[in-house]
């Protein structure tokens, strides 16, 4: 086993460098897997640009949405999973310890009684116990895999907050998210899906991931066409999924729905936000929130963001607009930021 990687790391001059550390920690029951792509979600940049208390030098990588290769299993190993397996990653259950309160019911990320954590996949080799592993399919890339993590967030959204077949969906916002939304909506068998998109390039994807409608950011637009397509009723779920710091797109999908219905919030809000509830209560919505996935039923989120991209040539593998190498992170990451420069999704190869 290697003992030094070469991993991206904020410095002290508040940019992302490369430098040689230690390879991640074999914890007990941990495997070794050599990552192939990562991702750059949204919140590594809002992480990085945008708040003053990340800027800081980091001793261990972040980065949450990656596949790679198995190189080491743990001795006393006995699953499926074998050395050279292709996998996609989830990294909270493979620090969770399987056995506590929310393991036994699927949501490890919950999990009592975690691992330490020794380092995202903003490098060369994470470690994670097998239950965060999740083989992919032969005909999906390596960034096929890296994108099972943004899509399973969408996939859990929609089950948790029991979405159905034949129901309309309004989703708020065209990002990664946003589309991952439209993708697992489609999957799951949904009328009609009205989307907002903020860019020409976003509304573009949108259209391509099976929204049926894609209107501006305008105020009014997405509420307009919500009623519209349902004869002034409102559709049956909005998808909140930009976040920030303002309360408009929550007030926004609170809008577009029917009453007796739910607005789902998949949007990460970094600050406090004020919302008049009276509408809500008098409407009876539902405001549900995940950040995550979970296994329900005994079915996996994950699995199923696996199967819905398993033969290698699923729209929403076109959503990877750029690619760089882990010596170019830091030029990664602004290309990610930059939302005006046409980038949609941004990995980085390893």
């Amino acid at each position: 086993m290697k003992k030094t990687m070469l991993a991206g790391l904020i410095s002290k001059k508040n940019k992302y460098e490369i430098k040689k550390i230690d390879v991640p920690k074999m914890f007990e029951g941990s495997a070794l897997v050599k990552v192939k792509a990562c991702g750059i979600c949204g919140t590594d940049t809002h992480n990085f640009f945008d708040s003053s208390n990340n800027k800081h030098s980091h001793v261990k990588p972040v980065g949450h949405e990656l596949s790679g290769e198995i190189e080491e299993l743990p001795k006393k190993y006995n699953g499926s999973l074998k050395i050279g397996d292709r996998v996609a990653v989830n990294m909270s259950a493979g620090k969770s310890c399987g056995n506590c309160y929310y393991c036994h019911f699927g949501y490890t990320r919950h999990c009592l009684k975690q691992s330490i954590d020794t380092g995202g996949g903003f490098a060369q080799y994470v470690t994670r116990n097998p239950l965060g592993l999740y083989r992919i399919s032969d005909d999906m890339s390596w960034n096929d895999g890296a994108l099972v993590e943004p899509l399973a967030i969408a996939v859990h959204g929609l089950r948790y907050s029991s979405f159905k077949s034949g129901m309309n969906i309004a989703i708020v916002g065209s990002g990664t998210i946003g589309l991952s939304t439209i993708v697992a909506a489609k999957f799951f068998g949904a009328s009609k899906i009205i989307a907002s998109a903020k860019y020409p390039h976003q509304a573009d994807a949108a259209k391509k991931m099976g929204a049926d409608i894609v209107v501006s950011t305008s105020v009014g637009e997405l509420e307009n066409a919500c009623m519209e397509q349902t004869k002034g009723m409102g559709v049956d779920i909005a998808v909140e999924t930009v976040g920030g710091v303002q309360n408009n797109t929550i007030v926004q999908a609170s809008n577009c729905v029917k009453p007796v219905s739910n607005v789902l919030i998949l949007g990460i809000f970094s600050k406090p936000i004020l919302i008049d509830l009276m509408d809500p209560m008098l409407k009876e919505i539902n405001y549900i929130n995940t950040t995550s996935y979970a296994i329900i039923n005994g079915i996996s989120d994950f699995q199923l963001a696996i199967d819905i991209l398993s033969s290698g040539n699923h729209p929403f593998s076109s959503i990877v607009s750029h690619k760089f190498t882990l010596k170019d992170i830091h030029i990664a990451f602004e290309k990610a930021y930059y939302k005006k420069n046409n980038s949609l999704k941004v990995h980085i190869e390893i």
